[in-house]
């Protein structure tokens, strides 16, 4: 009987095994794509307004933030810091950031190297889109546990050389974790974020609602999907 016991012990582990080895990267691709309501929806994303607060991890005021973007055509986040405006604009060909609150008088651009980092930004339809096609490398980087959660992990380098570790849930499909080296405001930063309160919004997209970071929380009161942008707030006046 315990030899039995055993040997049934072994068969659960070798099909666990082989159900681990069986997951490729296509086969996490196509369930988080599916999770997010599959690429026929999420192709028809052609632009985001984000009306958001932003909590820093010192404080527990939260300040204002609206984040504006068209598809593969410019993002922009502006910051009510106690009613003074601070913005970083992103396009296909250029980045500025103005921050007042940090002494600027005028806006400043981003250098080269940051501007391709934070291009990846403008492609609201995301990496697992027609990857290939763009270009993007999609690598197995193991296992994890986020959370009490198992966890795929997938690689994602881009063209510009950004590499981002994508950690998706084994079950729900969905990315609850990211860890990147990004620009933020001028400055080369290490960045995890943490993924949560999923849901659609009006127009039936999904979004997760709350985004945690190494400097605070991001929670989207509202988003609004397809709207007309004005494509003059992507231009430095």
């Amino acid at each position: 009987m315990k030899n039995l016991i055993l040997l049934g012990m072994l068969i659960f582990g070798l099909v666990l095994v082989q159900f681990a080895q069986g997951q490729t990267v296509d086969d996490i691709i196509n369930k988080h794509v599916e999770a997010m309501g599959g690429r026929q929806k999420i192709i028809t994303l052609s632009s985001a307004i984000m009306t958001s607060t932003f909590t820093a991890m010192s404080t527990t005021s939260p300040i204002n933030i609206t984040i504006t973007k068209k598809h593969m055509i410019g993002s922009r986040i502006d910051i009510d810091a106690g009613g003074v405006i601070n913005y970083q604009l992103i396009t296909p060909q250029n980045g500025w950031i103005f921050t007042p609150v940090e002494g600027d008088k005028e806006p400043r651009p981003l250098a080269e190297d940051q501007v391709k980092s934070l291009q990846v930004q403008l492609d609201l339809h995301g990496p697992f889109i027609n990857h290939r096609e763009k270009g993007i490398k999609i690598e197995m980087a193991g296992k994890d546990s986020v959370d009490g959660v198992l966890c795929y992990k997938l690689k994602v380098t881009s063209p510009n050389t950004n590499v981002t570790v994508y950690f998706i849930n084994s079950q729900s499909g969905l990315v609850v974790k990211t860890s990147t080296k990004m620009f933020q405001f001028g400055k080369l930063e290490d960045v995890e974020t943490m993924y949560s309160d999923y849901k659609q919004n009006a127009d039936g997209y999904w979004f997760a609602y709350t985004n945690v970071g190494p400097r605070g929380t991001t929670h989207h009161e509202k988003i609004v999907t397809n709207v007309a942008v004005d494509l003059n707030i992507f231009k430095v006046k």
